[in-house]
């Protein structure tokens, strides 16, 4: 059973509507109202006198921030610079990785589907080819994982693609095991860690990857359109943002630094959003968000019988679970779930799918209670009967 935790926030310290229950933080985060407020004040002295700000100010404004977001990372701050989102992140990888015909890139089926959508394009365009890893759910181990990506690859491997944590299924790979093989092969790695900042302990260079992308808004809360860019050294002078402006002459940082006018305030309070955390102490954040999604997933999946077939490998998982529906569906059935459970229930997760079967991915984070998984399964019981008889395509 869950134990209270003493002093750590609750839904209290988050401007989100209390009539729902919001099983879905891996989706886009959701920013505490402290968070909100520094923003709100950064774009207040932004607007204040504009040219002051954004011409002579943003620049050590954001040395400040990377200083401290490369801290949090265990990265070297040289490699580190902002973007609006992880899929922002991967798409100016991809683009710049040198590809040539007859190249291969590998990644596995949980990529996520714009990553995905951007590799192909990246082949295309190279006269590559891309290869797909299976990795199968339930996964047994570490070991498992980091062997079913593995064994695909070639001698024509030039690029692995693979999540930190996966969207679609909450799993967490095995990176540090991948890496270290693809290094000692001559294979360049990049990380999709969009979920992984905040909901794992991240030391991105011990790790070793060529190129680690994430998002501050999802498990930092930082507000949306903060994410972080991370390319190892040989990498960086041929990096450049996909939005050229007067920077991208000068260097990694400064093209990276200044791509056109944007609101910088969501990546200015980053800081804020490391504070919170830090404040409330990260590890007791992680054990309590991983053992209530734990918790409430295996309540969901026990009141829709689905159980018994399904449990969690070794260090595979966090706080963002799969609750196995009874039968597979079709994508318009999903979305059909997915919006009887917001709409008549007040419930807001995402149906996914992997492997030929669907899922309810929950997540947990601070805000939220057993009670909101409680709420989940008593909605899945309900909703089932009328779309789980849709067969899938």
């Amino acid at each position: 059973m869950l134990t209270a935790e003493a002093r750590l926030p609750d839904a209290s310290a988050w401007t989100l509507d209390p009539c729902l229950a919001y099983l879905n933080h891996g989706g886009f985060g959701a920013a505490p109202a402290c968070v909100l407020a520094d923003q709100e004040a950064w774009r207040t002295a932004m607007e204040r006198e504009p040219m002051t700000f954004l011409v002579r100010r943003l620049p050590e404004l954001l040395e400040s921030v990377r200083t401290e977001v490369a801290t949090f990372l265990h990265a070297d701050p040289d490699g580190v610079v902002f973007v609006d989102n992880a899929t922002a992140g991967m798409q100016t990888v991809i683009t710049g990785f040198p590809l040539g015909a007859g190249d291969e890139v590998l990644t596995t089926d949980h990529c996520y589907p714009a990553v995905l959508e951007q590799l192909r394009l990246a082949v295309r365009a190279a006269g590559a080819q891309l290869r797909t890893a299976p990795v199968p759910l339930p996964a047994a181990s570490r070991a498992a994982v980091a062997d079913a990506v593995l064994s695909e690859l070639s001698a024509r491997t030039r690029l692995v693609v693979v999540d930190h944590v996966a969207s679609c299924s909450g799993l967490v790979f095995p990176v540090e095991e991948i890496v270290d093989h693809c290094r000692r092969r001559g294979v360049a790695v990049l990380v999709d860690g969009a979920h992984a900042a905040g909901l794992l302990p991240v030391d991105v260079s011990q790790l070793g990857a060529d190129f680690w992308v994430g998002n501050m808004h999802k498990w930092v809360c930082a507000p949306k359109a903060s994410a972080v860019l991370y390319a190892a050294g040989q990498w960086r002078e041929k990096l450049r943002p996909l939005v050229a402006s007067h920077g991208v002459s000068l260097g990694y940082q400064q093209a990276f630094d200044w791509t056109g006018t944007r609101d910088p305030s969501a990546i200015l309070a980053i800081p804020a959003a490391l504070g919170f955390f830090r404040q409330a102490g990260w590890s007791r954040v992680r054990q309590r968000n991983n053992e209530l999604a734990s918790h409430g997933a295996k309540l969901a999946a026990e009141r829709l019988g689905t159980w018994a077939e399904w449990a969690d490998g070794d260090g595979l998982a966090a706080a963002m679970r799969l609750v196995p529906l009874p039968a597979p569906l079709a994508a318009p059935a999903g979305w059909e779930l997915e919006r009887r459970l917001a709409d008549d229930h007040g419930v807001i997760v995402p149906v996914t799918h992997h492997g030929g079967r669907s899922w309810v991915r929950v997540s947990a984070q601070l805000y939220n209670t057993l009670a909101d998984y409680e709420r989940l399964a008593d909605a899945l019981v309900t909703q089932w009967p009328a779309v789980g008889c849709q067969p899938k395509a």
